[in-house]
């Protein structure tokens, strides 16, 4: 028997043996373990024959090179053979030779050597090419490798193992506490000296180590202060200044980026590694203002921006998680007094940046800097003073004024560094004087004039090319979007439409409309880092405009019209960008258009599914709507080809088909359920796949969507459907009783079978038209869909049968109960006996041996039921005409349907 009709042979008896062992009980682990078991005997058996074969097969090969002339040996008729081989002898300790072939040459024999071709090479393993979590772990490891890691990493792990014993000491007093920060100070010293001596061999090593022991002394200081009381304040802090000073002469005498930056970190890290929770805010905040007197030193020498950016993200993200946790009102003073010193300080490093520029980079601004510094430092303090009255407007004025008096000192300098400088500052002066208006106003009114204002000054910067009108534009209306979000708690709407809440929400997303055209217009012209400026004010524009009318639409749509206004509103907005794209020569509002598709018709779905159907609340409306403008943007995309967007096209119309079909089916069943009952209320989630399965398989002549896109809608399109249609069959045959009510039961002439049957005509006739390139991109062979239509068939047709006999004899459908009843099982086994009856008879007409084998198992798997299951009744007369009709059966195709010949003719072969 060829090895692949064994290999199915092997798998029906498994799959036979599982039923007949489950059949014994109730457990599915039956069934897994007679399947196991009787796979591991026919395979064992199996196993045993190939052995045999194999065994013959090499006695033959043997035999026939034992026959042959050796290669690389001369004619007998020239050269004749030695009559003996001469003994070889050997140590007794040495190991026993190796056998040598037949033919091959003794030792000590003079026979020719033998060419021998290389061994073919083995193929060598490939790995797979890296994948994206790969990639990135690479480069972060790639970045993390640069320098002298293990020096970067030793330091790291050094100063924190020093903050964790100091942390430990807290708990668990085990040294004496002098001693303890003395070794600290001890270790810190000993790493400066070693990193002073090395400074001119290992420059890099030599900063990181000096770096690590300025940290050191600043942990030991500030430990002894306020953790142990060690020392007293009034001698701590000029300490810490010389710790400061000292970290700041050793970077600039070195010019040693790196040294600062590691020493400035360490001490703003000490207080947070050794924080208990408590401690005057007071102190901790002079302890900062020194640090940063040591930024402030270090910047009059060195333009080093990441250093500056280090001191105000450690100085501002602190004294903002302080704001969060620790802050009480009774703190205001002094805490809003070192909020504004830093703010100061870091005014000044912003200039000082600027002036030590080198030449090639004269007039370059640290814009992280020069904007970042405003945003926290007056956030921070208008957190803190935001219930003192018109406190924020008169704070704006101030910030603004001193902005503006800055740019006018720093302008009347007339230092070539500072112009662009100039330029800054006389916008964010600008920027928080126009803050303080609205920070005393309506903040509905302020956000749509803020927002026209930040809209009319981009578009001046874009006419006039300056990128800090731009800039400041944004911002205006970022500033904008903010206050309206502020005042929205305070609104009280009384009029449709008319209101501030609607109006600030359309001006915001009218400017941002109006700024995202400037910019897509600009081009060219805007730098680099604005390349994605224009996609994002149209975001910005679009979530106001659907936070808007989606607020006004649940404020003021008429009652039991909301679900479909909502609809509606998401089809205009769909429209409006599709129109947009056309009218601007833009893709971006199209891209828009198909990203929010998917969102309103997910959201359509979601909301109906509490209450009832679809078409419910104006659902009617609102679907035919949103299908008319996805249509629209569909067909202008094909019209304008987009290359970005082309990739999503055919899901966009296999999701819309697939969702036609789902609200189509799940409207039907539900006003069939209010009429009915029974089987009726399912059908409609068969046929509606089915009609549009047909529909999409079917010729059109130059109809759009389907001629289009032909092969979309008869592969991507059609596969959900297809994939609906099986469950659907699955489902109901395993678990309806098919009642018909109120008409009655024929079998095979009922709801289900009809729906059934023409279920599996359908997708016989799908898989029939595919054609070779269709079938191949499904990776779907000849044998996969007989397998597959055969199986669905099969358990059809037992379906069919046990529900007839339920309704004609009044036998269970549960199966447990189907388990013992006589006639159901009496009933099975004739069908088996006669289905396998026929496939043998047309596998032996045609040749088919495997086909053959099929119908065979299925003729011994009833065997196998007869012994087991309907052999406990054999006193019933069902069981015993179970036994006879299935006996004669089998008589009869041995009779009329032997195995047909191992190699079929020619033509005849089975299809793969």
């Amino acid at each position: 028997m060829p090895k692949s009709e064994r290999t199915w042979l092997i798998a029906i008896f498994a799959v036979g043996g599982g039923f007949a062992f489950a059949a014994m009980g109730n457990e599915a682990a039956r069934f897994l373990t007679g399947a196991a078991l009787v796979y591991l005997l026919a395979w064992r058996f199996s196993a045993s024959s190939r052995i045999k074969d194999l065994s013959q097969r090499l006695s033959q090969l043997e035999k026939s090179a034992s026959e042959a002339p050796s290669p690389g040996t001369a004619p007998a008729t020239a050269t004749p053979a030695p009559a003996a081989a001469t003994p070889v002898s050997r140590p007794a300790s040495a190991p026993p030779p190796m056998e040598i072939p037949a033919r091959a040459p003794l030792p000590g024999s003079h026979a020719p050597s033998v060419s021998l071709a290389p061994p073919k090479a083995s193929p060598v393993w490939a790995p797979p090419p890296p994948g994206l979590v790969d990639k990135g772990f690479s480069a972060a490891l790639a970045w993390l490798t640069r320098g002298n890691p293990v020096a970067k990493a030793g330091i790291v792990v050094l100063f924190l193992g020093a903050a964790f014993l100091a942390k430990y000491a807290i708990d668990h007093s085990i040294v004496p506490i002098e001693i303890r920060l003395a070794a600290i100070a001890a270790g810190a010293v000993g790493l400066l000296v070693a990193g002073w001596y090395l400074r001119g061999g290992r420059a890099l090593y030599a900063q990181i180590l000096q770096g690590g022991g300025i940290a050191g002394f600043y942990l030991t200081v500030f430990a002894a202060t306020r953790l142990y009381h060690l020392l007293p304040p009034g001698l701590a802090l000029p300490m810490l200044i010389a710790v400061a000073g000292a970290s700041a002469l050793l970077a600039v005498a070195q010019d040693a980026l790196p040294l600062a930056v590691i020493g400035f970190a360490g001490g703003f890290l000490a207080p947070v590694l050794l924080s208990t929770g408590g401690g005057s805010h007071v102190a901790l905040f002079t302890y900062y203002a020194v640090l940063n007197l040591g930024v402030f030193a270090v910047a009059w020498f060195r333009a080093w921006r990441i250093l500056n950016l280090v001191g105000l993200a450690f100085t501002f993200s602190i004294t903002g998680a302080w704001r969060a946790f620790t802050y009480v009102p009774e703190n205001l003073v002094t805490a809003d007094f070192f909020v504004l010193l830093f703010f100061a300080m870091y005014v000044a490093i912003s200039i000082l940046f600027s002036l030590r520029q080198k030449p090639e980079l004269r007039g370059y601004v640290s814009a992280s800097l020069v904007f970042g510094l405003p945003v926290v430092a007056f956030g921070l303090h208008a957190s803190m003073i935001s219930r003192i009255e018109y406190g924020l407007a008169f704070s704006a004025l101030a910030f603004g004024a001193l902005y503006l008096t800055l740019a006018w000192r720093v302008h009347a300098s007339r230092h070539p560094s500072l112009g662009l400088l100039t330029e800054a500052f006389a916008a964010l002066g600008v920027i928080f004087a126009s803050m303080a208006i609205p920070l005393a106003f309506d903040e509905q009114t302020t956000a749509a004039m803020s927002s026209i204002e930040g809209a009319g000054l981009l578009w001046l910067g874009v006419r006039q090319d300056r990128k800090l009108a731009r800039a400041f534009g944004a911002f205006l209306q970022g500033a904008a979007g903010i206050t309206f979000l502020t005042g929205l708690a305070h609104e009280a709407a009384a009029t449709p439409v008319l209101n501030g809440a609607f109006i600030g929400a359309l001006m915001l997303a009218l400017s941002g409309a109006f700024s995202a055209r400037q910019l897509n217009l600009a081009g060219a012209r805007l730098a680099t880092y604005e390349a994605a400026f224009p996609e994002l004010a149209l975001l910005w524009s679009l979530g106001w405009w659907l936070y808007g009318g989606h607020a006004e639409l649940s404020r003021f749509a008429p009652e039991g019209a909301l679900y479909g206004m909502q609809l509606g509103f998401g089809a205009l907005t769909i429209a409006i960008l599709s129109g947009l794209q056309q009218r601007w020569r833009w893709t971006t509002p199209g891209r828009a258009a198909l990203a929010l598709l998917p969102v309103v018709a997910i959201a359509g779905l979601l909301i109906p599914a509490r209450a009832g159907h679809p078409l419910q609340d104006w659902g009617f409306a609102g679907w035919p709507l949103l299908f008319g403008a996805a249509a629209l943007a569909l067909r202008r995309l094909d019209r304008e080809p987009d290359e970005a967007a082309k990739p999503l096209v055919p899901w966009l119309h296999a999701g819309l088909y697939s969702l036609l079909a789902l609200l189509a089916a799940s409207e039907l069943s539900w006003q069939l359920r209010q009429v009915t009952a029974a089987i009726w209320p399912a059908l409609p989630w068969l046929w509606v796949p089915l009609a549009l399965l047909w529909l999409a398989g079917r010729e059109h002549n130059g109809a759009w969507p389907f001629a289009a896109h032909r092969q979309t809608y008869r592969l991507l399109a059609s596969l959900p459907l297809a994939a609906a249609v099986v469950l659907w069959t699955l489902t109901m045959n395993l678990s309806s009783d098919g009642d018909p009510q109120p008409l009655s039961y024929f079998p095979l002439l009922n709801p289900l079978d009809i729906s059934s049957a023409a279920a599996l005509a359908m997708l016989a006739l799908r898989a029939l038209d595919l054609s070779p390139d269709e079938r191949a991109s499904l990776s779907l062979s000849t044998r996969t869909r007989v397998i597959a239509l055969g199986g669905l068939t099969f358990l059809w047709l037992n379906a069919a049968l046990l529900r007839a006999v339920h309704y004609s004899l009044d036998t269970p459908l549960e199966w447990h109960a189907i388990r013992h009843s006589f006639i159901a099982q009496a009933s099975l086994s004739i069908f088996w006996t006669l289905l396998g009856l026929s496939i043998m008879t047309v596998a032996n007409r045609r040749g088919l041996r495997r086909t053959w084998i099929a119908g065979a198992a299925l003729m011994g798997i009833v065997v196998v039921k007869l012994f087991l299951i309907d052999l406990e009744g054999t006193g019933s007369i069902a069981r015993i005409a179970s036994f006879i009709s299935v006996g004669l059966l089998m008589l009869l195709a041995g009779y009329v349907s032997p195995l047909p010949p191992e190699s079929p003719e020619p033509g005849e072969k089975e299809p793969a």
